[in-house]
């Protein structure tokens, strides 16, 4: 267990004034709980925030990952706590959006037990291909395709990737084979050497390699191009209009909480994006900040849900 506490005493004075509900409880830590490992993108995320709200609210704040499981460990963390705004859950598209589709007797209901506090940043998926492959577009892909009948092979390292690879699939009437990786770099490796057609993966880990032309962005999922790949066009722009998905990030808390600590957290969420410590955090990372805090990411966050799982149905994906 990785554990990291940021002290923001020289805030403690504005923080009475700004957040009287929360700054007051100066006696306990707000712990975040991430589903992650130490060094990840996701727990690099988490810590970041983390300290913007400790000082934000004058609080100290502690980051622990809890891995495993498909988050189910990092959740049963935050729900053997008490309701008392004092616990708060990374939860990533993969916890809220994907794992109730894909996970069967799932451990916990992302709409009951849990409610959302507030958003952290969202990006697109990128498809790619080798630079020295036969793809240049995904015209390409459904033309070789059509032309040999063989499916084509699409690279993935989540089971949100690979119902965005059936998403492909049924958007340009093409047959796909999922192949699943541990890992994003095994899988770029082997797009890399041609020993996949295409894979998915997010966009600030290739963008590098796209200008190094190792790899070929064919599209993004997204529905505007992102700064990091401005030549890459989007899914909706190649005329598949309803074809939109997203990999992002988010904060949630136990069902119950209190109303005023949810806004009071959320509002602290809100202020922190809106410094320039943030923005500059954000400009060098894929997407934008989410922007979307308690009811307004709960209708995203089951929006994203449905997608999936309209997918899945259509594919006849059974959770497993």
């Amino acid at each position: 267990m990785q554990r990291r506490q940021f002290g923001a005493t020289l805030m403690a004075g504005a923080a009475t004034l700004a957040f009287p509900g929360i700054a007051r409880a100066q006696g306990k830590a707000i712990r975040v709980i991430v589903p992650f490992t130490a060094g990840s993108g996701s727990d690099e995320g988490a810590r970041f925030y983390a300290e913007q709200i400790g000082k934000a609210l004058g609080r100290a704040i502690v980051v622990e990952n809890k891995p495993g499981a498909s988050g189910l460990i990092a959740v049963r963390t935050v729900l053997a706590e008490p309701a008392d705004g004092n616990t708060i859950l990374l939860a990533s598209n993969s916890l809220i959006a994907v794992n109730p589709v894909m996970v069967q007797n799932l451990g916990y209901d992302p709409f009951k037990d849990l409610v959302p506090l507030h958003g952290l940043g969202i990006s697109a998926a990128a498809f790619v291909a080798s630079n020295d492959s036969p793809y240049h577009t995904i015209a390409d892909v459904v033309a070789r395709y059509k032309a040999t009948g063989k499916p084509i092979s699409v690279g993935n390292y989540s089971e949100g990737y690979r119902l965005v690879g059936e998403w492909l699939a049924q958007a340009t009437g093409i047959k796909t084979t999922p192949v699943p990786y541990k890992g994003g770099a095994p899988m770029v490796t082997d797009v890399i050497g041609n020993r996949l057609d295409i894979g998915l993966n997010d966009i600030t880990g290739i963008a590098p390699m796209e200008k190094a032309r190792k790899l070929r962005v064919l599209a993004i999922t997204g529905a505007e191009r992102d700064k990091l790949l401005p030549n890459a066009p989007t899914m909706k722009e190649l005329g598949y209009t309803d074809f939109e998905s997203y990999v992002w990030a988010s904060f949630s808390m136990k069902a119950g909480t209190p109303q005023d600590k949810l806004s009071e957290l959320a509002a602290a969420i809100s202020a922190a994006q809106k410094t320039q410590e943030a923005k500059a955090y954000q400009g060098k990372r894929a997407g934008t900040f989410l922007n979307k805090s308690l009811g307004e990411l709960g209708e995203f966050q089951r929006a994203e849900y449905l997608r999936f799982k309209r997918v899945a149905e259509k594919a006849n994906i059974q959770a497993g």
